[in-house]
């Protein structure tokens, strides 16, 4: 662990040095760019998340340090990295590392640890972008959030900027890792020395036809069972809506997201648990700025309450011969404030009451801070 912990701190100190070890200077010698970027946050779970047990400990967490940064070679030529620091730095993650370069003035071709264009929250999951402590339930046990393939494609838009669209072919999931309350999650590579015997495409195309509105769509489809012995052929399908509309102070956000398997049956098998031939998920949340328009909403203030609902499955269906896993249907209300000061860091508290499908309940308070820049 000593050691470890010393190679997290080494990392760490080669980001920060950065700056200054590499030349913001192009090829051609002209002047170019190199970006810094990260987040972070904190958390306080009263109990800890991950459990229906009222009797479970609370938990604080520094959740993650993210460092990240961007150069460019030329004004068509750049390289994105960023490093994920998770639980006060115990474990590290290669979030994304992108080589793009544009074809076209609205086109750009991407190679690298891709962040999949599977709704809203995945590619853009920066803490201060949404409002509670924890990322919605839905975006992290359905989808899931933070999921990165090892992959390429194309990424574009219209001259207006009104339609976005990307289009990635990148290693499939790995099928052995799924299971009945976590669905697909563990089934993510982290483009680390990944099986990529079977391959996936993914798209997403977000709509903005008027100024506060914009309109998401995401398709998924690939084969999981990477050639493992007596899995089978397993394969996973994907699909997500989502919507927001801003107006004023008012922010209100929708997600419907649905993964069906092909082979969960062969799946649940080989894992031994009732692993979903369908998972299913939806959120709805409301928001106010209590002081949009406001003397002190100047420097990007804000004060934010807000309330969600959501309800996810991930047994929604199974195969035959295998029961639904008691507490795979949850519903969750949260209800919460969130404090910016400005608007890249905030503040947070809120309150959840959980509810699964064995009657069980469960409240929990979080507090939290984050940070982007």
């Amino acid at each position: 662990m000593k050691a470890q912990r010393t190679l997290h701190v080494a990392s760490i100190a080669l980001l920060l040095l950065l700056p200054a070890a590499v030349p913001a200077r192009a090829a051609d010698g002209a002047e170019s760019g190199l970006e810094i970027h990260g987040y972070g946050e904190i958390h306080y779970n009263n109990p800890a998340t991950g459990t229906m047990s009222k009797g479970a400990s609370n938990e604080i967490d520094v959740h993650r340090i993210v460092l990240g940064w961007e150069y460019e070679f030329d004004s068509n030529l750049r390289v994105e990295g960023e490093v994920d620091f998770e639980h006060a730095a115990t474990e590290i993650e290669l979030e994304e590392a992108v080589l793009e370069y544009d074809l076209a003035p609205a086109l750009s071709l991407r190679v690298g640890s891709l962040l999949m264009p599977v709704g809203p929250l995945n590619e853009f999951h920066e803490p201060p972008l949404y409002y509670s402590v924890e990322r919605p339930y839905v975006q992290a046990n359905v989808i899931p959030t933070t999921w990165q393939e090892a992959g390429l494609g194309l990424a574009g838009q219209s001259g207006g900027g009104g339609l976005a669209w990307r289009a990635y072919v990148t290693a499939g999931l790995d099928a052995t890792g799924f299971g009945a309350l976590k669905g697909i999650r563990d089934g993510r590579t982290h483009a680390a020395e990944s099986k990529a015997d079977d391959l996936a495409g993914v798209g997403r195309v977000v709509f903005a036809p008027s100024r506060g509105l914009s309109l998401g769509a995401s398709g998924y489809r690939g084969g999981a069972d990477q050639r493992t012995p007596g899995l089978g052929s397993v394969d996973v399908s994907m699909l997500v809506a989502d919507a927001r509309w801003q107006r004023g102070g008012l922010d209100l956000r929708g997600l419907a997201a649905w993964a069906g398997i092909d082979g969960a049956d062969s799946v649940s098998a080989y894992v031994g648990e009732a692993v979903g031939e369908s998972i299913f998920g939806w959120y709805a949340e409301a928001a106010c700025d209590l002081l949009h328009g406001s003397a002190g909403a100047a420097g990007g203030r804000a004060l934010v309450v807000f309330g969600r609902y959501e309800r996810f499955d991930t047994n929604n269906t199974v195969p035959d011969g295998f029961a639904p896993a008691p507490g795979a249907d949850r519903r969750v209300l949260i209800a919460g404030i969130a404090y910016y000061p400005i608007e890249k860091v905030a503040f947070k508290a809120d309150f959840e009451r959980w509810e699964d499908d064995t009657d069980a309940t469960l409240n929990r308070v979080n507090l939290g801070a984050a940070f982007m820049f």
